[in-house]
């Protein structure tokens, strides 16, 4: 192994050992929330607007926040296109076929949202904490989880199948 590849090897191993459970939280979730809030800022819903006439309805960085549970300043920091990766969200890149289940959760919890609102109900966070679910769920079966873990643990092994369920 050359100096520099071993350097940049140390450079993302941070810790000797962590549980895939800590990955998931530190690193993984931040990114699927990123993930969202930059899925959502795209979509549009349909209201009616004053006159009673159906509009789209861009949603806004408030509501995403309402949706994932989170501050306005943080939907701000995960929209934010900077260079270098400012938080432990930004250094998991999740690959394209996740992305397209991202793309599906963002519409059912747009729809879920929707339903709320136009009933008065509060709580939304049962949908938001099902999809991130099934989101995690898809990485586990996918693998994706595991090259995480590999990434930022320096004695996960290649061969380790410590959380297969198969």
């Amino acid at each position: 192994m050359s100096a520099s590849s071993a350097k940049k090897e140390k450079q993302v191993k941070r810790r000797t050992w962590m549980m895939p459970q800590e990955v998931e939280v530190w690193y993984v979730l931040p990114a699927i929330r990123r993930e969202l809030a930059k899925v959502m800022k795209t979509k549009v819903a349909h209201r009616k607007n004053e006159d009673g006439d159906m509009v789209d309805h861009k949603i806004t960085q408030k509501e995403i926040a309402r949706m994932l549970g989170v501050t306005e300043p943080a939907i701000t920091q995960y929209l934010l296109k900077k260079r270098g990766r400012r938080s432990r969200g930004d250094q998991v890149d999740i690959p394209s076929p996740i992305l397209k289940e991202i793309d599906k959760s963002a519409d059912i919890m747009i729809s879920e949202y929707e339903k709320a609102r136009k009933s008065g109900i509060e709580d939304i966070f049962e949908s938001m904490t099902r999809e991130i679910n099934r989101i995690i769920r898809v990485m586990r079966d996918e693998g994706v989880m595991c090259d995480i873990h590999r990434e930022f643990c320096a004695h996960v092994n290649d061969t380790c199948d410590a959380c297969s369920t198969k």
